[in-house]
């Protein structure tokens, strides 16, 4: 598959971005006043630092927090994809007057592209490896997974 970064761009956004090399998906139950008791998946990076998290149930949680991981990191990358090809990808265009031509196929200097992590992880893997990267799966214990950051 043609990837959008080359090689040498994919293995320097790796030696700059090394704390997101190790992805580790936490489960845990909230103890807040307002959601006591619901799940809440946190994704971390190396040595625990906390990239992304979300709380509630009956959505793809994991997807929802990978997702934010792919908004903060490839927002860049993301404009370049076409929205008809990947699921959960959308150029949104709040300046539009007309409601046919808020959601684009391809992004403009207007629009706000970002994915939607809740329409399923495996779509994100899919993004994640046209953008030129791979996940590749360590191990799973109860309460987590754990995967590490590859350039394909």
């Amino acid at each position: 598959m043609r990837t959008l970064l080359t090689k040498q761009q994919r293995t320097e956004f790796l030696r700059e971005n090394w704390k997101i090399e190790t992805l580790n998906f936490k489960w845990t139950t909230s103890r807040a006043r307002d959601s006591y008791g619901y799940n809440i998946c946190t994704l971390k990076g190396f040595r625990g630092n906390k990239i992304a998290s979300t709380c509630g149930g009956g959505y793809d949680m994991k997807g929802t927090v990978f997702g934010d991981m792919i908004n903060k990191y490839f927002a860049h990358e993301l404009k370049k994809l076409s929205s008809k090809d990947f699921y959960g990808l959308s150029h949104y265009n709040p300046n539009a007057k007309t409601c046919k031509r808020r959601f684009l196929k391809r992004a403009t200097s207007n629009t706000k592209t970002y994915v939607d992590g809740g329409c399923g992880f495996d779509s994100m893997r899919r993004i994640l490896e046209k953008i030129g990267y791979k996940i590749q799966f360590v191990n799973e214990t109860k309460n987590s997974s754990t995967y590490i950051l590859k350039s394909n």
